[in-house]
Formats: C-alpha cells, sequence, structure tokens
C-alpha cells in the first residue's frame, strides 16, 4: 500500500477499505476519470486502485493504456501492472520502453514478471544490480518469470 494519501476524498476512501473493486462498482467510472486528473497524487491512486482491482472492461484498459503515457514513472509502472495482469502482450513492449528508460519503479519489475516473456530478459539485466536490496529482489524474481518461459 502506497505511504502517502491523495486528495480526493474517494481515492481515500477506497484506498481505506479492505476489498479490491469489481466492474460493477458504481464508483468505477469516477475512479477511471480521476487516472487523468491534473493531481499527481489522486491519479497515482486512481490508477494504482484501477490495476489492483478485478475490473476488466475496455474502459478500465484504455484508462490503464493511457495511464502508461503518464508524465510521472510511478503511475506508469502501476498502470503496467494492471495491463499486464489483464493483456500481457499488449503490455510487454510497454514494459520493454520503461526498463529501457533511465528510471524504474517496483511495479515496473512486477508488470514484467507478469508478463513473464524472454523478450524482457535482456532489458532486465541492465537493472540486475541497482544496490537496493528490494529492488534487486523484484529484478531477480522477473527474470526468473522471463526465463522460466524461454524454455
Amino acid at each position: 500500500m502506497k505511504d502517502h494519501l491523495p486528495p480526493s476524498d474517494l481515492l481515500r476512501e477506497l484506498a481505506e477499505e479492505d476489498e479490491e473493486m469489481e466492474a460493477a462498482d458504481p464508483r468505477l467510472a469516477d475512479v477511471i476519470a480521476l487516472c487523468a486528473d491534473r493531481d499527481e497524487a489522486n491519479r497515482d491512486w486512481a490508477v494504482y486502485l484501477l490495476a489492483q482491482s478485478d475490473a476488466d472492461t475496455p474502459a478500465v484498459r484504455a484508462a490503464l493504456l493511457a495511464a502508461t503515457k503518464d508524465e510521472d514513472g510511478s503511475v506508469r509502472a502501476e498502470a503496467l501492472v494492471g495491463l499486464a495482469q489483464r493483456a500481457p502482450d499488449e503490455a510487454r513492449p510497454l514494459v520493454i520502453r520503461e526498463l529501457n528508460g533511465d528510471d524504474a519503479y517496483a511495479p515496473l519489475f512486477e508488470a514484467a514478471a507478469l508478463c513473464g516473456h524472454p523478450d524482457l530478459v535482456k532489458p532486465l539485466k541492465t537493472w540486475a544490480k541497482t544496490g537496493d536490496k528490494e529492488l534487486d529482489a523484484l529484478v531477480k524474481e522477473a527474470l526468473t518469470a522471463c526465463i522460466a518461459n524461454d524454455a
């Protein structure tokens, strides 16, 4: 769970709940709209909550795909997790794009593991020794998932 709360009352309420949103949740459309909010914290939380939800509709996928182009790397990484859970083949080239960038956020490596494709091995290896034990463990998990599917 993230350690900061968003300004949006709806997102704070959802963050405090212990249940994931489903496609039938009447608040889903509002969360999707907040994925494009001007406030970075609202976007970050909205994308995070959407990515972690069980909802898988064309509108959810479109919002996650749009969020992969967000100016904030954390938002992009969260969006990739949600997209990789729902459409790993669609997420894979976007994960590669992010892995080839200068910054990496922990959810990016989760998305890579969810994609679990050999195409991700080479870009993942560039992050193999970050010096951060937690991040290095996530990279190792992602590499293991991708190499396992190379058989």
